[in-house]
C-alpha cells in the first residue's frame, strides 16, 4: 500500500512541476527591447519570437509569427543602431525594391515622422519586389535573391546624442498586413529615459 502512495505521491509532484514550467514559459511572451545604453526601451509584440541574429552588426533579430512550424512562411524583424543621414538610410531602403510595372518605389512607398517621448520616429512602408542580400544583411555581399510581392515596415528611431536605431521587417506583403499595427503600436508606446 505504501508503493503506491509513494507513487501517486510522486505523479502529483510531477504533474505540478510541469504544469509549473508550462505556465512560466507562455508561447507568445514580450521581449524587453533596449538600445541607447538602457535609455530607449521599447516592448516586442507578442507576435515576435527572439532569435540569433544572422549579422554581427545586429543588436536583435526576431520572426513572427511567434508560433510559425517549419516551413511556415515567417516575417523577419531586425534591430541596429546605425548613422548616416535619414535620407540616404530611406533612399538606401527604396533601392532594395523594384516595381514589377518599372515605376519608382520612392513614388509608392509611404513615408511619415512622428515624435514619441521626446523622440522622433520616421516610419517607411514600402511593398515590391524585394532584393534580399543573403548571408546577414545589405553590406555582407552575398548572393540576391528576389522576393515577389514583398513588403518593408521599416521605422528608424532618432535620438539626438545617444544615436539612431533602425527596426526593419521584411516578409510577403500578406504576411505583413497582420503585424503592421502591433509593429506600430510598439514604437508610439517606446520610453526613453535622458
Amino acid at each position: 500500500m505504501s508503493k503506491i502512495i509513494r507513487s501517486l505521491t510522486c505523479l502529483s509532484l510531477v504533474s505540478a512541476l510541469c504544469c509549473q514550467v508550462i505556465a512560466e514559459e507562455p508561447a507568445n511572451k514580450q521581449t524587453k527591447i533596449e538600445l541607447a545604453k538602457g535609455k530607449l526601451n521599447l516592448l516586442s509584440p507578442k507576435e515576435w519570437k527572439q532569435g540569433k541574429p544572422r549579422s554581427r552588426i545586429l543588436q536583435y533579430e526576431f520572426s513572427a509569427p511567434a508560433d510559425a512550424k517549419e516551413g511556415d512562411p515567417t516575417a523577419r524583424i531586425t534591430i541596429m543602431g546605425a548613422g548616416g543621414s535619414i535620407d540616404a538610410n530611406i533612399e538606401r531602403w527604396y533601392g532594395q525594391f523594384t516595381q514589377p510595372d518599372g515605376k519608382s518605389t520612392k513614388e509608392r512607398a509611404k513615408v511619415e515622422k512622428f515624435e514619441v517621448d521626446g523622440q522622433t520616429v520616421h516610419w517607411v512602408d514600402i511593398t515590391g519586389d524585394f532584393k534580399e542580400t543573403m548571408g546577414g544583411g545589405p553590406f555582407s555581399g552575398g548572393k540576391t535573391v528576389v522576393r515577389k510581392e514583398h513588403r518593408m515596415l521599416g521605422a528608424i528611431i532618432v535620438t539626438g546624442d545617444s544615436g539612431q536605431y533602425f527596426i526593419k521587417m521584411t516578409g510577403s506583403a500578406v504576411l505583413l498586413k497582420k503585424f503592421e499595427e502591433g509593429f506600430k503600436k510598439m514604437l508610439k508606446e517606446l520610453k526613453f529615459d535622458d
